[in-house]
């Protein structure tokens, strides 16, 4: 096997076959090249040049001449080839240490448990032995978090399994708020295009109609400084 960088075309075609995790995919790779050009593409390939394992990893700037790494919930491998993880990881040191690398955060998106909207467990999956394994390469576990961090991406996930269901089906599958809430925003379908100043409310189509019917100005405005702050609460 050989670690080494990816093209654009490998990683893409590995991670839209094998889909891990949409921070894991081509639309984000091409999004941070463009914007902020802190981007690199590694894998594993076998003899035949086949991707085994793909990563999206993206660096910063630390302490002025070192840089910190993150993996953004990859890599994209088999989790259970304990050997292309040990390979993998190893591998990425080596990698990282010639980028001048201080310190690298990774999180594969693997699943620890399954449980109900009440927190009940449905389904636990051992992840011991890959924990042991990268422990062996010199990365520590940082526990098992709850609530959100500063550091790190939130462990605990909503997820909706949208496989062969109507939407009716997925509404009934929800809480009775969240269905309330998604019926109230399609009935009323706030859509918030952009915001326009104090100078610009003549463009408004209310505005003339507010004129037409006697409103003064100063009105006006604090009827838009109001409908502006809804508009904000509603999108936040």
């Amino acid at each position: 096997m050989e670690f080494g960088r990816l093209n654009q075309h490998e990683f893409e075609t590995f991670v839209k076959d094998n889909f891990l995790h949409y921070t894991q995919s081509h639309e984000h790779f091409s999004f941070r090249s463009v914007n902020q050009k802190d981007v690199h593409l590694v894998g594993v390939k076998d003899e035949d040049g086949t991707v085994l394992a793909a990563c999206l990893l993206t660096e910063a700037r630390s302490l002025k001449f070192f840089k910190y790494f993150y993996t953004h919930r990859g890599p994209v491998m088999d989790y259970q080839d304990l050997y292309l993880v040990k390979f993998f990881y190893y591998h990425l040191t080596e990698y990282l240490k010639k980028h001048n690398c201080l310190f690298v955060l990774t999180d594969p998106y693997l699943l620890e448990n399954l449980r109900d909207t009440k927190g009940n467990i449905l389904k636990h999956y051992d992840n011991d032995l890959f924990i042991k394994q990268i422990a062996q390469l010199g990365f520590e576990h940082q526990g098992y978090s709850v609530g959100y961090s500063q550091t790190s991406q939130i462990r605990w996930l909503s997820v909706l399994d949208l496989a062969d269901k109507s939407e009716d089906q997925l509404l009934k599958e929800m809480d009775y708020q969240t269905r309330r809430n998604i019926k109230k925003h399609t009935r009323w379908m706030y859509k918030f295009v952009r915001y326009l100043s104090m100078k610009q409310i003549d463009s408004l189509s209310c505005s003339e109609w507010l004129k037409k019917n006697m409103v003064s100005s100063s009105v006006i405005k604090i009827i838009l400084r109001r409908c502006n702050v809804y508009i904000q609460e509603i999108v936040c």
